[in-house]
């Protein structure tokens, strides 16, 4: 495709049935496009101005039956931002509502003038936006919620304080449940005086929450995700259709910044208590698989100097991934940015901004929530100046298997623990599209999935996406040009 006949792809809306919704701009205008398969079965423009003036496109959602386009404008004349909903049908984006007003945010200044968010819960039944009021200094963060149903009608709406200051909370993610609460998820940092307490005693210096709203109170349930004895690099928290709520992610036994293990924990749907708790240790073998021997020597004496276990570092998690048995997989990527600058003779200043990812970690979790096993899929891609849009990878989960797609050279095809991991370049003449496949017991094989056709598009791992009919939406571009295309796993 081209971009000027075609329209500029932007994201992948979601996918309801046998059909996947896209956002297209097509010149200064936004387009929904619905793919059957391969086929466009239709590209309607967005209504996206209200008295011939422009709204800020906000969000588009997919309920079970319809498309749900939100956006907002500040009027400087009445000191407002005000949010509006359009409703229009899956099957010919026929609209049902245009432009219906919402919520309503009093603000002086257009640079303060608050916000808006808006998320589904896992069966697309509920729809929440929440609003964010302009910022105060030294204040409390306040904010409104809306419950809405799936036909946009309003079940409760309630304003919130959060338990704790800006300076010793830090929230982590939102999610809106079936049943129409709210979920929370933060970081509670401990004071001054307790803080240089818990570093003396080599403990962490913060806590995870999860915050829990509803209608019937302006107070959030507070309830504490206690994993002791662990410094926690990060946590997940995911929502399936039906049962418990997951939490995973990575911990360090010396520090934060740095992974020794994964932990796995399923807390009650209702009463947000940890039910069974997992946790895994990585094995040095592990940690130094596919290193050269020289690197990985070079690894153990380095955490020998400084009398630490060996650790992963850099890693950044992907959301948890729900197995048609129960179980789960928790997937963790080593990824880091890094600006690097440089003066020519004349005083002149130049940067740039490198884009690494490199190592997945994969962590299998059986349906009794056990972690049954971890494994590293090696790869290495740099890029400069491009936020990596070629970079990462994308995955589909189907049966025992655990499929990941990512770009690579083909000197990596056959690559064996402790051969040296070659990076990946967008010129290099071995650049293929790689499947590696994880079977039930963690093993890794890697495959040729295909060649990017005289190398005139590349593929996008961040933009293509598991579908519910167990296939994958793919993306690939070059400059102007671009290609759509669908993996069928059997």
């Amino acid at each position: 495709m081209d971009v000027k006949e075609n329209g500029n792809f932007e994201y992948v809306i979601g996918d309801a049935g046998n059909s996947t919704f896209l956002a297209v701009a097509v010149k200064k205008d936004l387009h929904i496009q619905r793919m059957d398969g391969l086929k466009t079965a239709w590209q309607k423009p967005l209504d996206l101005k209200l008295d011939k003036k422009d709204l800020d496109l906000k969000k588009i959602i997919l309920t079970k039956n319809n498309i749900l386009v939100f956006a907002s404008r500040y009027d400087k004349k009445d000191n407002e931002n005000r949010l509006y909903v359009s409703t229009y049908d899956q099957s010919g984006m026929k609209p049902l509502k245009v432009l219906q007003p919402l919520s309503v945010i009093a603000a002086d200044k257009a640079a303060n003038s608050g916000s808006f968010s808006v998320s589904t819960s896992p069966d697309r039944s509920k729809v929440l936006v929440r609003i964010t009021p302009p910022r105060e200094k030294n204040g409390a963060e306040r904010s409104k919620m809306e419950m809405y149903d799936d036909g946009m009608q309003l079940l409760w709406s309630q304003e919130f304080t959060l338990p704790y200051n800006d300076e010793e909370f830090l929230v982590e993610a939102q999610r809106a449940d079936n049943d129409g609460t709210v979920m929370v998820l933060g970081i509670k940092y401990a004071v001054k005086q307790e803080r240089r307490e818990l570093k003396r005693a080599n403990k962490a210096t913060y806590e995870y929450h999860l915050l829990v709203y509803s209608g019937d109170s302006p107070a959030p349930k507070d309830n504490l995700i206690s994993v002791p004895d662990k410094f926690l690099q990060d946590m997940t928290i995911s929502l399936p259709e039906t049962g418990d709520i997951l939490c995973a992610g990575l911990f360090g036994n010396k520090n934060s910044f740095n992974a020794r293990g994964a932990y796995f924990l399923r807390l009650d749907r209702t009463t947000k208590q940890v039910q069974h708790a997992s946790y895994k240790e990585f094995a040095d073998d592990l940690i130094t698989s596919y290193m050269t021997e020289k690197e990985a020597d070079k690894a153990k004496k380095k955490a020998d100097k400084k009398g630490e276990e060996l650790e992963l570092p850099s890693f950044t998690l992907h959301d948890i991934i729900h197995r048609d048995d129960g179980g789960a997989v928790l997937l963790a990527e080593q990824y880091r940015a890094n600006q690097e600058c440089y003066s020519d003779s004349k005083g002149n200043t130049y940067c740039s901004m490198h884009y690494f990812y490199n190592d997945v970690i994969a962590v299998n979790i059986d349906p009794q929530g056990n972690i049954e096993w971890a494994t590293k899929v090696p790869k290495r891609q740099h890029s400069v100046n491009d936020l990596g849009q070629y970079s990462s990878f994308a995955v589909d989960v189907k049966g025992s298997n655990i499929y990941l797609v990512f770009n690579d050279t083909g000197e990596n095809l056959f690559l064996k623990p402790g051969g040296k991991v070659e990076q990946f370049s967008l010129t290099g003449k071995d650049a293929l599209v790689v499947l590696a496949t994880i079977d039930s017991k963690g093993e890794v094989t890697r495959e040729a999935l295909f060649t990017p056709d005289r190398r005139d598009v590349i593929l996008r791992p961040r933009d293509c996406v598991e579908l519910k009919d167990e296939s994958m939406f793919i993306y690939a571009s070059r400059k102007k040009d671009y290609r759509y295309g669908l993996i069928e796993f059997k």
